[in-house]
């Protein structure tokens, strides 16, 4: 189930093209890791967030990711860098 602080974070990183990991996601909304993803279509928009080691979104195939997956070679694997990017993604 999703709320709205999490609505915000997939949105601004599908805008800004921008990877983040599970575990800094779930981090900064209070979530398990393992049950953030619960309930969400596995669609363009929410391939963003992604698994530490191989920077992919698990079970997603070629399909469901977003084109532009790999267009940034970064990925926000903590939540003080995700935090950090968040607010100059806001400005």
């Amino acid at each position: 189930m999703a709320n709205s602080k999490f609505e915000r974070i997939i949105d601004a990183l599908h805008r800004g093209r921008q990877r983040a990991t599970y575990g800094a996601v779930a981090a900064l909304i209070g979530r398990p890791p393992y049950f953030l993803m619960a309930g969400c279509p596995r669609d363009h928009r929410h391939s963003w967030i992604v698994n530490k080691q191989s920077g992919l979104p698990t079970g997603y195939g070629p399909a469901d990711m977003h084109p532009e997956i790999l267009s940034h070679p970064g990925v926000l694997s903590t939540t003080l860098r995700l935090e950090n990017w968040l607010r100059r993604a806001d400005s």
